[in-house]
């Protein structure tokens, strides 16, 4: 391919970026750089960029960050996979080769607006066989649409789930609470991965392993899950969305999230509420306060975050 016009490659970065709003991503920035743009985007908590240049043999893209987001941009932007850095979604036995383990994800740590949501799943070789085979894995590698999808699909495959949900209004109101008593956002965290554990292993006794997705060096929360059910076997790693356990916890999160940022955006009267935590969040929010007052504004975000002082 030859290099593009100016006015062509403006075409194609207004083309690309498209792309990636319509696949759910949230672009934090889009800015100018030598002989190309950079566009950076957040899922999540996921961050990535791709820098795309225009010289002389035409197009070239460069990924940066991280590594599960990058791959769901390159399948947007040039519809491949790189292999050498090809996510594999889970073997069935990755944690266990018999018997029941449990997974659990979180959703809405990273969005300014919508609520904070906390899952657990409990699978066995079969039904995490099944899983892999409707395509689950790890949420980041999903469209908005597919998440929704499988949703269902999910609840009626694994042995057992639970899906957690702090709206905004109580979010804040636990968050306010557990900062008060010297606290952070990843102890709130780590009560929610607790919970939603919990509950599963509680009714399925003869699940003796399971796994978090690591937010946290903290081991708190392995301790007081240990302490609870002793016969269960609990470990935290980072992207352990490799794991089906986990992968289906992510995606039934992020479910949840979806419908109640549908749910806040129809009480908002708007037509869409930004993911992320970029600008467009905060002149969402800025808009929001004009409308309905600063104070209204707690029933839709999460006021902890830097976007709230701008607005």
């Amino acid at each position: 391919m030859k290099q593009l016009t100016p006015k062509a490659f403006d075409d194609y970065l207004a083309e690309a970026a498209e792309k990636i709003r319509q696949d759910g991503f949230s672009i934090v920035k889009d800015k100018p750089i030598n002989y190309g743009q950079q566009i950076a985007v957040q899922f999540c908590e996921a961050k990535a960029s791709v820098n795309i240049y225009n010289g002389k043999k035409g197009l070239t893209h460069v990924y940066n960050g991280d590594s599960a987001l990058k791959q769901r941009l390159l399948l947007v932007l040039e519809g491949v996979q790189n292999a050498s850095e090809e996510l594999q979604p889970a073997a069935a036995g990755a944690m266990v080769t018999n018997g029941l383990w449990a997974g659990s994800d979180e959703s809405g740590k990273g969005d300014f607006f919508g609520s904070l949501v906390v899952a657990a799943t409990v699978v066995d070789s079969t039904t995490a066989a099944k899983l892999q085979a409707a395509g689950v894995k790890d949420c980041k590698l999903l469209t908005d649409k597919k998440i929704l999808e499988l949703e269902d699909i999910i609840k009626y495959t694994v042995v057992d789930y639970s899906v957690l949900e702090l709206k905004p209004k109580i979010y804040n109101l636990r968050y306010e609470q557990v900062a008060a008593a010297g606290g952070k956002l990843n102890q709130l965290l780590g009560y929610g991965h607790v919970a939603a554990l919990s509950q599963v292993l509680e009714r399925q006794k003869d699940c003796h392993s399971a796994l978090i997705d690591q937010f946290t060096q903290s081991t708190v929360n392995l301790k007081a899950l240990q302490q609870r059910f002793p016969g269960c076997s609990v470990r935290q790693q980072p992207k352990a969305e490799s794991n089906l356990a986990v992968a289906a916890a992510s995606v039934l999160a992020r479910a949840r999230f979806l419908r109640t940022m549908d749910e806040l955006a129809q009480q908002a009267g708007v037509g869409e509420l930004p993911k992320g935590g970029g600008e467009q969040a905060t002149a969402c929010a800025r808009r929001l306060a004009e409308k309905y007052g600063k104070d209204a504004l707690r029933e839709y975000v999460k006021l902890h975050f830097a976007n709230y002082k701008r607005v």
